[in-house]
């Protein structure tokens, strides 16, 4: 697979105004894509997080009547979903494709995925250029994108202990890559996205 297959049309799905038709155009035409993308990333994906991975969906997000922003293919060791585990996914957006890595969901994990952080908060902030690109996207209203995140600051890694903890927010970080770019973009050079963020992932995972 040379490339990802995705194209300006691809995004354009999201000017789709009226809600219904936008998440059928969506179901349609991306959610296969990201199947699709997901059956041929998984292996290398698998190799970048050091763990067996699983694959979940190719989800529209619901907005509550309003149109959908985003579709979401998510990689977790669970078989059964992502849903209060550490997981990797491939998003796409109005305007950029993501690679992320993420916590959703309640779970009795999320208590020792506060204290990794904690404890490696130091260790992460010294990653320096691996890190560079990372945005915070809990809460984005998925129109300008966050601000790039200052992951050379151990406290900023606290910050993020504090919000993975059980009862609050949850997790969201990642690379956002312009649709222009997206394009052109090869599946090694998305691989490459995801081991930059595998340090992450790594902390967050349960020990086996």
């Amino acid at each position: 697979m040379a490339g990802l297959g995705l194209g300006p049309e691809d995004f354009a799905l999201f000017e789709i105004e009226d809600a219904g038709a936008r998440a059928a155009a969506l179901e349609g035409v991306l959610s296969p894509k990201l199947r699709l993308l997901a059956d041929h990333s998984l292996a290398g994906l698998t190799r970048v997080a050091g763990r067996g991975l699983h694959a979940h969906g190719a989800a529209v997000t619901p907005h509550r009547g309003r149109p959908p922003e985003e579709v979401l293919v998510a990689f977790s060791e669970s078989e059964r979903g992502f849903r209060g585990v550490p997981f990797l996914a491939v998003l796409l957006t109005r305007g950029h494709l993501h690679a992320r890595v993420g916590v959703r969901g309640e779970s009795p994990l999320r208590e020792a995925m506060a204290d990794a952080l904690r404890r490696e908060a130091p260790s992460l902030a010294r990653r320096g250029k691996p890190f560079r690109r990372i945005r915070q996207f809990v809460g984005w209203n998925h129109e300008d994108l966050p601000e790039l995140a200052p992951a050379h600051s151990a406290a900023f890694w606290e910050e993020m202990a504090e919000a993975v903890a059980p009862g609050r927010a949850g997790l969201d970080l990642g690379v956002a890559i312009p649709a222009a770019e997206a394009r052109n973009l090869a599946l090694g050079d998305l691989l490459g996205t995801f081991r930059d963020l595998a340090p992450l992932y790594k902390v967050l995972a349960p020990p086996r």
